[in-house]
């Protein structure tokens, strides 16, 4: 995942998925529940315009695997 936000369709399409259902709960939900990604509108979880990006703990760590 990139730094910049990204739709759901986005984020399936790069990991070469199809299943929103099956992304959702496998992906999303525990990436969520572990603050590894947010929300654009978090008080909206089915805002039409729904987009997520890396939080800044997620994107520490990925600053520290790139060293």
């Amino acid at each position: 995942m990139s730094n910049e936000s990204m739709s759901m369709k986005s984020m399936m399409q790069v990991c070469g998925l199809k299943s929103r259902m099956t992304f959702r709960e496998n992906y999303v939900a525990p990436a969520l529940l572990d603050n590894a990604i947010e929300r654009k509108y978090p008080n909206e979880p089915n805002h039409p315009r729904q987009m997520y990006q890396l939080t800044k703990q997620a994107l520490e760590w990925k600053k520290s695997q790139e060293d």
